[in-house]
């Protein structure tokens, strides 16, 4: 009778041990299967809002981050404050997937813009190509345009300073 007036105590510290050694002895973050990974970024027939430059030209030697994204797209707006608290310390590109000019202006000057430079794929044939599953997703590219990750979905802090780590240092 005793013991029973600790069992829901004995559960709890078991179930509590388990969920602590499940989180401890977790993987590394593994990227979302796709043909591209650790592969050139293909050429794309993308220009920039400004129409200055190709999105293979702009990133040529640099590392990047390139944001899949649309102004009507509701997980890109939670997304969007994220990408702003990193964008002084990364080079992050958006890559407006679907959308006018028009509403990705104000959605930028609504949001703030954490881009670089904004490049646009009115029809999205060339975002499919890219392997896109839907949006948003951001691929980090090294200085050679290597795919080095692709994060399907909206990121928050914590998976950005992961990825990050993982794939730097």
């Amino acid at each position: 009778m005793k013991l029973l007036k600790f069992l829901p105590l004995i559960i709890f510290l078991i179930v509590s041990i388990f969920l602590y050694n499940k989180i401890k002895h977790q993987k590394k973050l593994e990227p979302l299967s796709s043909a591209l990974i650790a592969k050139k970024f293909p050429s794309l027939k993308i220009n920039s809002l400004d129409n200055n430059d190709t999105i293979n030209d702009f990133i040529k030697n640099r590392f990047v981050i390139i944001n899949i994204f649309a102004s009507w797209c509701a997980p890109c707006r939670i997304e969007h404050e994220v990408l702003k608290s990193f964008s002084q310390e990364y080079t992050i590109i958006g890559l407006a997937y679907k959308d006018s000019i028009e509403n990705i202006e104000s959605f930028l000057n609504e949001l703030g813009n954490p881009y670089k430079k904004v490049f646009y794929d009115f029809s999205g044939k060339e975002s499919i190509n890219l392997g896109l599953y839907g949006i948003p997703e951001t691929f980090f590219v090294n200085k050679n345009s290597k795919i080095l990750y692709k994060h399907v979905g909206p990121i928050n802090k914590m998976e950005f300073k992961k990825i990050i780590s993982e794939i730097i240092h």
